[in-house]
């Protein structure tokens, strides 16, 4: 294999296993165990997240970004709050949902952003793109009709997720230009300015004396083990995905990366498949697929846009990946800059 084809793969399966890795911990994290501690966890991935970026510059990878100011996270603080509430109700989500009908359902938050991007900034809805969004609202309809597990709260959850979703893509996309963030510097202030917001609603909603009391008997050792690692893994694939997205879009193209972020919802749905003992069912698989469909239709779409767009000019978002989506968010930016 060619030196040429090795820096274009490597960058793509990092990013795919970085993301894969990333929404079945979580799920494993949040459903697996004894306590459901959501705002550890978010806390978990902004300090790794933080701490691994400040390792990486230290030892010289490619990984810049602006020192903390006070004008910059003034400006800032209320899209890292969208962001935390994003994540907050994602995981709360993740928490009563397979993995498959999450997928499925976040397609839906393309929907919302797409028109929230029409309604502020005046962009352009293609025929294409009401294609995608019709397989959109198809896959989730059979997805709903096929669920045999029916839980109203990850419903609830979910609807609040594509809604917070939307309106952090499109919050963030307005601020965005006035701070003039680059590189890493949307990830390091969104986890630096929210590391002690995630700590502070951890000690103060989560059941910590619960949690002690369980853990603290011998019989639960291993679960607590288990949890441990679940949670040391979470960080470092939250760091991971910041990583590999941008590595991945300078590598190949925001064409491809675009492609790459459709395609990868698919394998994710698989392995949650084979991973979780949540019932597989004909209809759920469809729903899957349909949803994988729309991804790529409306990745097509997109891409057509941006051809056509003069330099510069708005377009509406790439698919939105199971992740951590702020990192999606800051590398089309990016993209379209160039």
């Amino acid at each position: 294999m060619s030196s040429s084809v090795l820096q274009t793969a490597v960058p793509i399966l990092a990013y795919c296993a970085s993301s894969i890795t990333m929404t079945l911990v979580n799920k494993l994290v949040l459903s697996s165990f004894q306590f459901h501690m959501v705002f550890f966890m978010l806390a978990a991935q902004a300090f790794g997240s933080v701490a691994l970026m400040v390792l990486a510059n230290r030892v010289g990878l490619n990984v810049k970004y602006r020192a903390m100011n006070k004008a910059d996270a003034k400006t800032w603080f209320p899209v890292a709050c969208s962001q935390a509430l994003m994540l907050y109700t994602g995981g709360k989500a993740l928490e009563y949902l397979n993995v498959p009908l999450f997928t499925v359902f976040k397609n839906l938050t393309i929907i919302a952003v797409a028109y929230g991007e029409k309604w502020v900034f005046k962009a352009a809805v293609t025929s294409l793109m009401l294609v995608s969004f019709g397989l959109m609202v198809l896959s989730s309809l059979v997805g709903a009709w096929n669920d045999i597990t029916f839980n109203g709260w990850g419903y609830f959850w979910m609807s609040f997720n594509c809604f917070a979703s939307a309106t952090f893509v499109i919050h963030m996309r307005k601020v965005i230009k006035q701070v003039n963030f680059q590189d890493f510097d949307t990830v390091y202030f969104n986890n630096l300015l929210t590391l002690p917001l995630y700590v502070v609603l951890s000690v103060v909603q989560e059941n910590w004396k619960g949690f002690f009391e369980y853990y603290g008997d011998k019989a639960n050792a291993d679960e607590l083990s288990s949890f441990a690692r679940g949670i040391f893994i979470s960080g470092i694939a939250a760091f991971a995905i910041s990583y590999c997205s941008p590595w991945c879009l300078r590598t190949t193209s925001s064409t491809t990366y675009s492609m790459i972020g459709a395609l990868n919802k698919l394998p994710i749905a698989l392995f949650a498949m084979m991973w979780f003992p949540d019932p597989v069912t004909a209809g759920g698989v469809l729903a899957v697929l349909l949803g994988f469909a729309a991804g790529l239709v409306y990745t097509h779409a997109k891409n057509i846009q941006k051809r056509a767009q003069p330099s510069g000019a708005q377009v509406l978002p790439p698919p939105i990946s199971m992740d951590r989506l702020d990192q999606n968010a800051r590398s089309e930016q990016q993209a379209s800059d160039k």
